[in-house]
């Protein structure tokens, strides 16, 4: 991978979103916004890396049974703000245990995270209005936001974040598909544990059903450009525009949208 001075922790999916140009000729500053996987399993060399972003505020996008799982480290001087954006019984939580050996229901398919990026800007934009409460309040930051893998959660975050920002759509798929480069050894891992434990588990071998369920795993693991692409279609189709998404659908004010403009981009 070529290098990215964005990226921090390569293994926490954690990277500075600052660098990412807007339409309007600005930039967003760097070291104000930043985004990641768990931070449960930092090295020391990473722990110090994490330690020296002098965050403000964390926002924690996980469910209560995955901060359990996976703590992220105690600073004093950094808030950690929860927002679990998806319950523990939803499809995506069900689809994502699958992951962990779990057994899956057949109702469930490969378009479970489509969906799920498609609802984040419907049924579901409730859960994400206090986030942006949060995340468009200039005395938060320096702020890191989070789930598990940075890739769902995460991701819509981000895409929410920088369209906003006025940041070109194609800067945010690329912002996003960039998990798949930092995660690549630890997806193709989990891959063929994932096969290797359908062939023993699946009855007779059904090399059809394998598929399926590899389907679904595949959706689940990698960062696919239809997921986030989605967004954008839901955002027009439903708002017209990203101003619009913004002002009522987020309910972020003008005034509050300036504010943080001013605050977050330069030059």
């Amino acid at each position: 991978m070529d290098h990215n001075p964005n990226i921090i922790v390569p293994n926490a999916n954690l990277r500075d979103l600052g660098g990412n140009k807007t339409q309007t000729g600005m930039e967003v500053k760097t070291g104000y916004l930043f985004r990641s996987g768990h931070l449960s399993e930092l090295g020391e060399e990473d722990f110090k890396q994490f330690k020296n972003l002098r965050l403000r505020t964390i926002i924690d996008l996980r469910r209560p049974s995955e901060i359990e799982k996976y703590p992220t480290p105690n600073l004093e001087e950094v808030e950690t703000l929860n927002f679990s954006v998806s319950s523990d019984d939803n499809e995506f939580a069900v689809a994502a245990n699958f992951l962990n050996g779990e057994q899956l229901p057949t109702e469930i398919t490969g378009k479970i995270i489509e969906k799920y990026f498609k609802n984040s800007v419907t049924e579901k934009l409730d859960s994400y209005i206090p986030v942006f409460e949060s995340l468009t309040n200039p005395d938060n930051f320096p702020l890191l936001f989070h789930c598990v893998a940075g890739k769902d959660r995460t991701g819509i975050v981000s895409a929410f974040l920088l369209g906003i920002l006025d940041v070109d759509e194609s800067v945010i798929i690329e912002d996003y598909l960039l998990t798949n480069k930092l995660r690549e050894k630890e997806m193709q891992l989990k891959e063929k544990q994932i096969r290797d434990h359908l062939v023993e588990t699946t009855e007779n071998s059904s090399e059809t059903l394998i598929e399926e369920r590899m389907e679904i795993a595949q959706s689940l693991l990698y960062a696919k450009e239809n997921f986030i692409t989605s967004v954008f279609d839901e955002v027009k189709k439903n708002f017209g525009n990203w101003d619009n998404f913004r002002l009522n659908g987020l309910k972020i004010s003008d005034e509050r949208v300036k504010k943080l403009k001013n605050f977050l981009l330069t030059d």
